[in-house]
């Protein structure tokens, strides 16, 4: 009974590496609505440019300038949002879950004995190590993903405002 309790008395590497998946999976999710968030704003910029060779009232002219700096920083903070980023807390070994670490052995047989010699508690400490490091990077996307929104919002109402004019004053 005692050495049951003693495998059981900390997080299964099973639930660690969900744990890791799910973290990954956010990370992905934000890339995407940032890639979403990408093609929005261009359009904005192209809209902007393709009607300021049309417009003629120096109002319309004037909207467009706020437009293409909101749709520009928005797509900015997009780029950071899926580029790498640097700065994240360094491991203490090279470990057998991320691929730099991995693809650093020699070949795959140094890779499987590495993995091999490791013991289940190596395993899911440094699982929970890449979580914590996923969990960073998922933190930053998303806090800048959130101002890229609100740059989005702030550009399709300057472009709703513009749209409208337009038809007001054609």
């Amino acid at each position: 009974m005692s050495q049951v309790l003693a495998e059981n008395s900390g997080p299964p590497i099973d639930s660690a590496f969900e744990v890791l998946s799910y973290n990954q999976q956010l990370i992905q999710f934000a890339d995407a609505k940032a890639g979403n968030l990408i093609v929005i704003n261009s359009l904005f910029i192209a809209a902007a440019q393709a009607s300021h060779n049309t417009s003629h009232s120096l109002l319309l002219k004037l909207l467009q300038v706020p437009l293409v700096l909101a749709a520009g920083l928005a797509l900015t903070t997009c780029l950071l949002v899926i580029m790498n980023r640097s700065g994240l807390p360094k491991m203490p070994r090279r470990d057998c879950i991320f691929f730099g670490d991995i693809a650093q052995r020699k070949n795959m047989n140094q890779f499987v004995a590495d993995f091999t010699a490791c013991s289940e508690q190596q395993h899911l400490e440094d699982s929970l190590r890449r979580t914590y490091i996923l969990a960073l990077i998922a933190n930053r996307k998303f806090s800048l993903y959130g101002w890229a929104q609100m740059l989005t919002v702030a550009a399709a109402f300057i472009w709703l405002g513009h749209s409208a004019l337009s038809v007001i004053l054609s």
